[in-house]
């Protein structure tokens, strides 16, 4: 069904009837249908949308707005009337200022002060909402400051100056913790901004729809990680109504090297889900034990695997040992894995990243070929071939992608506890192994010398706890 014909609001009916009569907008073009709505939608190649173009390069030189990427949204948002757009969904009237916190500077928000704001809260009112918390105003404007890197001081300036500051530094592109009501989208839009508003955005938008949000931020981390397991599954899992109201939680973090899969995952609050992190406890190696048992899935990455048998055999006895010492284990094993990585990639060059691609991604190209359904415990009771289609042909492309520039990306963090160790020996069998890589012969074999190293590093780790 084309958008325009979707069901409208009629708080946005009236919306409509608002900017298209209001003086600021005299001239734009507009057609009215035979049933006598507006044609408020106008692709920007038709004669309409051309048309719209024009009159806003006009109105951009007569407002001072000099012609570059972003002129088109900066004077529409001039020109509105009261800078307040109603969703035609909901009908919800939302700012078009950038006022809403996004993603990641959500999660920490919400995380710092052990709340559960939303993307659709005010800066504003989340302000004045954790006032009413009982906390202490200057704790707000540190943190504020802090994340718009703000040239202010949290005793002097008001409420009123922060926000301002970081709305404008999110506006101009130089900080991305907050976000506007609505998206520009100019000239399709008569208005110059998204019909539906950021309260819509996930389930009327089919690129964001809420399965599809879930799996660009969440599956995200697997890639990183190189992690086993069926990653495709887990991120259909994660974006499933198992999951409605409340947040995806590995048992085992992926970050300390396990997998990534349906089984191996249960639902948690959002706030204790950001404030668990990488934390490993005796109960979450309890509960992955029993889940390795029901299910005979081993709950480790392949790199990872003889830490892991270790601490099952070993936990039990050493409980004081769970969140220090062993966690520490596997954050310098992970640390190691990614260093080898790198070292294969910077010395081998492209032969260097189709050896790992093939010996350790490929593997798991496979999941990508199915579609899932589970059960309340994420286990798999219908598999059947998937539907590819122009979004998602490009997923094990994307999976590739990520896996690689992420070891990039580990190895260049300046800001981490710990740096990777290998021995003098370790290292001489890891230029061994480019050698062999570089002469582009006996895959299997140097497969197979790849995982020993990294079985010796693990042995070594072991032998010290």
């Amino acid at each position: 069904m084309p958008k325009e014909e979707k069901k409208w609001n009629s708080r946005f009916i009236k919306y409509m009837d608002m900017i298209v009569n209001h003086p600021n907008y005299k001239g734009l073009p507009i057609k009215k249908k035979e049933d006598g709505s507006y044609g408020w939608v106008a692709p920007a190649k038709s004669k309409i949308g051309q048309a719209r173009i024009e009159w806003c390069d006009a109105k951009a030189m007569e407002l001072g707005i000099e012609k570059r990427a972003g002129m088109y949204a900066e004077a529409m948002l001039a020109i509105h009337p009261t800078k307040q757009k109603v969703c035609q969904i909901c009908g919800r009237s939302m700012s078009l200022y950038y006022y809403y916190p996004n993603a990641n500077f959500l999660k920490s928000l919400n995380k710092t002060f052990s709340c559960e704001f939303t993307e659709c809260d005010h800066i504003s009112d989340i302000w004045d909402k954790l006032i009413i918390r009982g906390v202490k105003e200057q704790k707000i404007a540190d943190f504020l400051i802090k994340k718009g890197d703000l040239d202010l001081d949290s005793l002097q300036a008001t409420k009123e100056e922060i926000i301002d500051a970081m709305e404008f530094a999110c506006r101009k592109g130089e900080k991305k913790c907050l976000g506007p009501g609505a998206m520009s989208n100019f000239p399709d839009r008569y208005d110059g901004f998204h019909s539906y508003n950021r309260c819509c955005r996930a389930t009327q938008d089919s690129g964001r729809s809420k399965e599809n949000l879930k799996s660009y931020t969440k599956d995200r981390r697997a890639y990183e990680y190189w992690s086993d397991g069926n990653i495709h599954a887990a991120n259909q899992f994660m974006g499933s109504s198992f999951f409605d109201g409340r947040s995806a939680d590995h048992i085992g973090p992926i970050s300390l090297g396990f997998i990534h899969d349906p089984r191996y995952l249960q639902p948690m609050k959002t706030g204790d889900n950001s404030s668990k992190r990488d934390r490993l406890q005796v109960e979450d190696i309890e509960k992955i034990i029993e889940i390795e048992k029901q299910t005979g899935i081993c709950p480790m990455s392949w790199y990872s695997k003889k830490i892991w048998k270790f601490i099952k055999q070993n936990y039990a006895q050493n409980k004081e040992k769970v969140s220090g010492v062993y966690r520490d284990a596997l954050k310098q094993n992970m640390a190691n894995f990614m260093y080898i990585l790198w070292y294969i990639l910077e010395n081998c060059l492209e032969q260097g990243e189709e050896f790992l691609v093939k010996a350790f991604l490929e593997p798991n190209y496979s999941y990508f070929d199915y579609s899932y359904e589970f059960n309340k415990r994420g286990e798999i009771v219908e598999e059947k071939p998937r539907h590819y289609t122009e979004r998602n042909q490009n997923e094990k492309e994307r999976y590739r992608r990520v896996a690689i520039d992420s070891v990039y990306d580990y190895n260049k963090k300046s800001n981490r506890n710990l740096t990777p160790f290998l021995t003098e020996n370790e290292n001489f069998l890891l230029e061994k192994i480019c050698q062999k890589i570089n002469t582009g012969i006996d895959f299997l074999n140097i497969k197979i010398k790849v995982i020993d190293l990294i079985e010796t590093v693990e042995k070594r780790i072991i032998f010290s706890l």
